[in-house]
């Protein structure tokens, strides 16, 4: 059986050491500051989550060659008083970090804990607006189809 660590650390044998420094530096502040998350591995991203979904995801930790990137699902609605976070998307942040002593900064374990707590409350919201989107999608869909034994043709005729 392979537990989730030995999978997460063999993962990030294929990156440089000082990423891979940073990466667990990051998971560690996550551990403390996310109580009772599920960590997953999720393309390629170390992901927190309210349960075993990615769609109740509210940060994760993504390694690259040449940075690591701490991202916050529900990121815009963070206080960020230190003006770490990027992005410029409805509601996804993220925090790009190229030393150790950028992922020791305290500000970072704030917004891990703010995104916590924040996401709890996110997450149902999010999940009632994907839902009404996939009805009004299929009541799209269906005002579209012709109706069975129709002759009429979709490309006009000449």
């Amino acid at each position: 059986m392979i537990h989730l660590a030995d999978a997460i650390e063999a993962y990030l044998t294929n990156y440089p050491d000082e990423i891979a420094r940073i990466t667990l530096q990051l998971r560690n502040m996550a551990k403390h500051a996310l109580p009772g998350a599920h960590e997953f591995l999720y393309y390629e991203t170390i992901s927190y989550s309210l349960s075993d979904s990615p769609i109740e995801r509210i940060c994760y930790i993504s390694p690259s060659e040449k940075y690591v990137t701490l991202g916050f699902s529900f990121g815009a609605r963070l206080n960020d008083q230190d003006h770490l976070l990027k992005g410029k998307t409805k509601r996804a942040r993220r925090v790009k970090l190229k030393t150790l002593d950028e992922a020791k900064n305290k500000a970072l374990k704030k917004l891990v804990e703010e995104a916590w707590t924040d996401g709890a409350s996110s997450v149902p919201i999010l999940k009632q607006e994907m839902k009404q989107r996939r009805a009004l999608t299929r009541k799209r869909s269906k005002q579209r189809k012709p109706k069975k034994g129709s002759t009429r043709s979709r490309r006009k005729r000449r």
